[in-house]
């Protein structure tokens, strides 16, 4: 018996075509080091601890001027506060453009699932590899986008660990579908 997910799988006709990944791979090269060249290396979990820092500023100043974690954050708006602000704005402008509130789900068991669960799935497993990159000194784009563009071991082993983790979790997911 075929698997469930290649029971739905479309037709290679429909397939849209494969986009030209040499050519994508030069532009992103290209943006990468224009992105180092103009603002330095891109991170966006910074931006986190920069808002906390900004709203203990507006609560407690002495506290926030004292923390050395908040001070060595700096000010809030840099390029990637930006970045951070247009995921959001972006996901809502492509839902309105596609008509389309969610991705869809291939594996049944996720489809059985409520909105809220898959939410709060989404979420944990955004916190726990925001987390891991902060442990590695980073964060997930500083470590995959600038990291590996200056060949920083650190990027390349965190890099390696969120491949790892991500065919292991496939794996899991489809084992369960």
């Amino acid at each position: 018996m075929a698997h469930p997910a290649a029971q739905t799988a479309p037709a290679a006709a429909e397939m849209p075509k494969a986009p030209n990944w040499a050519r994508l791979g030069i532009a992103f090269g290209i943006v990468s080091a224009l992105s180092i060249i103009l603002w330095g290396p891109i991170g966006v979990s910074g931006t986190y601890p920069r808002f906390i820092g900004e709203l203990a500023r507006l609560f407690d100043p002495a506290y926030a001027s004292a923390n050395p974690y908040l001070v060595k954050m700096g000010e809030l708006f840099k390029p990637e506060t930006f970045l951070v602000l247009g995921l959001p704005i972006g996901g809502f402008i492509a839902s309105r453009v596609t008509g389309s509130k969610a991705p869809a789900c291939e594996y049944v068991h996720a489809r059985e699932r409520t909105t809220g669960r898959r939410y709060w799935d989404a979420f944990l497993g955004g916190f726990l590899i925001l987390f891991g990159a902060r442990l590695a000194g980073g964060c997930t784009s500083g470590h995959i986008i600038s990291g590996i563009t200056q060949l920083s071991v650190a990027s390349m082993v965190f890099a390696a660990g969120v491949f790892a983790s991500g065919i292991f979790t496939a794996k899991m997911i489809r084992k369960g579908a």
